[in-house]
């Protein structure tokens, strides 16, 4: 798997060259916006509601709103300015905390960290040290623009790298209103034990696949034996397109495979006509020699 950054962890005054490795992938269906009627692909276009008109990408800007309809614009180059350069392809350890200090609502997304050079005796030593003491390190770095918190354990012959949502993006549970819990009677309590120990057990993810992804299979499987299908409809400009560079392919193809007298018959023939009639080799060398005796008549 190729790496998505390069960098290194900061751990004192021990730097210790990584390489980042994507830990998730999205593997939920996604569909395409057709028009029903045509099957065509609906694209969203970016239409300014003041100016009542489609606008390119040289022409946005970014606003923050600061009230209802009132926005503080910022260029591009003032929004690449407000990026904190801190930590910027660096790990930086700050804390070592204890794995059960961090709730899980903190966790957003995942990423594996790898050996990033020929010395791996930093990485392997940071590894020690972590495992020894029942720690994880609390970092900040900078993946993209912004400088994120994130959580730095032991995985195997890796870390985890898991980055964190900031405390004050965390909505405070105690401001949810819900009514208080009804105590549970002791018969209910050992029902529930009783079920608790029955479901326990190692966790194996292979046994949880992600059911709306099988049903999803399952019905484009259906619709395609049931021939349930619509094509986007072809222009006349791109079908052409298409003709054109098949017969490209082809001549491409089939020259290949034929001798050197026949290559060039096989080129001409599959070229596309853009003009006059291209007369093949040899008419043209008959109407050369035909040209000579005329000459020749005339002269003589």
């Amino acid at each position: 798997m190729r790496a998505i950054w390069t960098g290194e962890i900061a751990f004192g005054l021990v730097t210790i060259p990584v390489r980042l490795y994507t830990a998730t992938r999205d593997l939920t269906p996604h569909f395409t916006t057709l028009h029903r009627e045509c099957g065509g692909r609906v694209h969203m276009a970016r239409r300014c509601s003041t100016c009542d008109r489609d606008v390119d990408f040289g022409e946005l800007g970014k606003g923050y709103e600061v009230d209802k309809g009132v926005y503080a614009l910022f260029t591009k180059e003032e929004l690449a300015k407000l990026e904190d350069d801190e930590a910027g392809g660096t790990i930086e350890i700050v804390a070592f905390v204890e794995p059960g200090a961090i709730d899980l609502s903190y966790i957003d997304k995942s990423y594996w960290v790898g050996v990033g050079g020929k010395n791996s005796r930093g990485f392997a030593l940071l590894q020690h040290v972590l495992t020894e003491t029942h720690r994880v390190a609390l970092a900040k770095t900078k993946l993209r623009s912004r400088t994120r918190l994130a959580v730095v354990r032991p995985h195997g012959k890796l870390f985890a790298l898991e980055m964190m949502r900031y405390a004050d993006e965390i909505v405070n549970p105690e401001a949810i209103d819900v009514p208080e819990p009804r105590p549970a009677s002791p018969r209910e309590l050992e029902l529930a034990h009783g079920l608790v120990q029955a479901l326990s057990g190692p966790f194996d993810p292979a046994r949880h696949p992600d059911q709306y992804r099988a049903a999803v299979a399952a019905a484009v499987e259906d619709k395609t034996a049931s021939c349930e299908l619509t094509q986007q409809p072809v222009t006349a400009d791109r079908a052409l397109g298409k003709v054109i560079d098949l017969a490209e392919l082809l001549a491409r193809s089939l020259a290949k495979t034929e001798p050197n007298g026949d290559r060039n018959r096989v080129v001409a023939q599959a070229a596309p006509v853009t003009g006059a009639p291209r007369r093949a080799p040899a008419e043209r060398r008959g109407g050369a020699r035909q040209s000579g005796e005329s000459k020749k008549r005339a002269t003589g």
